[in-house]
């Protein structure tokens, strides 16, 4: 399977997921509702079962959002990655242009900060997080990083004919992600 079969896959099943049972799911919630009405002293085990398939959309949701954000697919890195960093214990800096790249380098490019992100590091250290479009394709620049996380990625960057490497120098180390594209 290529990449681009592989994130085309991801992003089918995401839409799946949402398409599918989410909507049936949001369906029988109303149609609960509607029971309720008629049924007033089954209103509290109708209530239950409505707390518990809202419970169910949110777990699809968080199962959607893993297999590929829909902010990635319908916004680009850009606001994917500002989103992801939002919440994060650390400062981070996203500076991401308004450009888009195929589904499987944004997919493989967001899923390579989130890894790098989860390794952890300094707390008080801003990250830098730089995505760029050059005469080759997408450039990836995370400063501020472990840059131990450079063995994680690698196969993922690979995969995609791209390159990782540490550069800067002991006193900025950054991960630099190549990964060529049209």
């Amino acid at each position: 399977m290529t990449p681009d079969e592989y994130w085309n896959r991801r992003l089918d099943l995401e839409r799946r997921l949402h398409d599918g049972p989410a909507l049936r799911i949001a369906a029988l919630t109303l149609r609960l509702g509607l029971l309720g009405e008629k049924a007033a002293d089954l209103q509290p085990d109708i209530e239950g079962l409505q707390h518990e398939l809202h419970l169910t959309m949110q777990e699809l949701r968080v199962i959607a959002d893993q297999i590929y954000p829909p902010l990635l697919r319908k916004q680009g890195l850009g606001p994917a990655l500002r989103e992801l960093t939002a919440d994060l214990p650390m400062p981070v800096r996203v500076d991401a242009g308004g450009g888009r790249f195929e589904a499987a380098v944004e997919g493989v490019t967001y899923y390579t900060v989130c890894e790098v992100l989860e390794g952890g590091g300094n707390p008080t250290r801003t990250v830098d997080i730089t995505v760029r479009r050059d005469d080759q394709g997408l450039v990836l620049h995370l400063a501020g990083v472990d840059t131990d996380q450079v063995v994680a990625v690698r196969d993922r960057i690979q995969w995609l004919g791209g390159a990782v490497e540490i550069v800067g120098g002991t006193a900025l180390p950054t991960i630099r992600v190549r990964i060529p594209c049209g």
